[in-house]
């Protein structure tokens, strides 16, 4: 698409120069000046050709990236989520809330397979963006992961497509128990369920998760980013539940600390610098939110700093932050014998962090 259109490879071209800019400090004025350009660029293509879908989504997707491994302004990635939601909303009749037709999603784009890819991208960034805030999608971006015939591993999230589905199941799940524990939730298109509902759904949920099977593939890195995506849903899904039964915390909590220890296992065989790596935010973060183990803590810390090291990538120096934070605070509380624990969650909220794990 980017040698066809100039707009597009303009984005790519302040993508890679931002990205430069954070490993050598010489390339600061030139990313600055692409980066600007590029903003120019996506308005003129907004307005000139609103139709043009492919090219707008994708210029939007590629600045929605770039400003989250950038995290120098933490609102902007979420800006121009919001914006390539529009853009595909701006197409379709589709809602948060609401079913789509696969066919009349893909319909929306000249080129199917370009649409299919494009529509991932951005459930990966919806789907992972609600984790991380704490609210919804979006958009129903669980129907973006199901356009693939055939399984096909994705740029961001390999072979863990159906993962980012349950993720999306589990986050409906989150918004209904806040929707029973705070009736002034902004959650206010989930529905009203009892207790016997959320266990049903959970014992549902975590059948199907660990059920699932990888795909095959000749690629170990990829079967085991696969691995780690789905025991981050499976974590997520238990710091879910124990929002809504609290009377199960002791049992989710040597669940979590099993899952904990699978991913840390999955981390450290993962092949330094290999491609599948670069998207290990998100798993590796939902780990050390719960990670208690100093030895699982450890792993978790090296293989960020490896990834900040290796890839530069700003947003995953704002997550081990937080982290720091979380792993120091828990253990002041833990020394001085004080009830309870501190969430990742309250670091965020509490600090104003748009984070994005992505």
């Amino acid at each position: 698409m980017a040698m066809h259109d100039s707009a597009l490879l303009n984005a790519l071209i302040a993508w890679s120069s931002s990205h430069l800019s954070l490993r050598d400090k010489a390339f600061h004025q030139v990313a600055m000046h692409n980066r600007l350009a590029a903003l120019r660029d996506l308005r003129l293509s907004l307005q000139s050709s609103p139709a043009n879908v492919e090219t707008n989504l994708a210029i939007t997707l590629v600045l929605c990236s770039m400003e989250s491994i950038m995290a120098d302004n933490d609102k902007a990635w979420y800006l121009h989520l919001m914006g390539a939601a529009g853009i595909i909303s701006s197409r379709t009749s589709i809602e948060p809330g609401n079913g789509l037709d696969s066919s009349q999603l893909l319909q929306t784009f000249e080129d199917a397979t370009t649409g299919r890819w494009l529509l991932r991208n951005f459930a990966y960034h919806d789907i992972l963006m609600a984790v991380a805030l704490d609210r919804m999608p979006l958009l129903p971006s669980h129907l973006f992961v199901q356009l693939d015939e055939v399984p096909m591993a994705d740029s961001y999230f390999g072979l863990a497509s159906e993962i980012l589905e349950i993720l999306y199941l589990i986050i409906n799940l989150n918004a209904q128990i806040k929707s029973l524990k705070d009736h002034t939730s902004n959650y206010t298109k989930a529905l009203p369920v009892s207790i016997s509902d959320i266990s049903a759904t959970f014992t549902s949920l975590e059948s199907r998760l660990k059920a699932w099977t990888c795909p095959p593939s000749n690629d170990k890195s990829l079967i085991l980013l696969a691995e780690s995506y789905r025991s981050s849903a499976l974590l997520y899904l238990y710091r879910v539940v124990r929002r809504g039964l609290p009377n199960r915390v002791d049992s989710l909590s040597i669940k979590i600390t099993h899952e904990v220890a699978a991913m840390v296992t999955n981390i450290d065989k993962m092949p330094t610098r290999s491609l599948p790596e670069c998207t290990l935010l998100f798993p590796i973060f939902l780990a050390g939110g719960e990670a208690t183990e100093e030895a699982h803590i450890k792993s978790i810390r090296h293989k960020m700093l490896d990834m900040i090291e290796s890839r530069g990538f700003r947003n995953v120096e704002v997550a081990l932050c937080i982290l720091e934070k979380l792993w120091r605070l828990n253990l002041e509380r833990k020394t001085s014998q004080a009830k309870g624990t501190v969430d990742w969650l309250d670091i965020v909220q509490q600090d104003g962090v748009l984070l994005s794990l992505s």
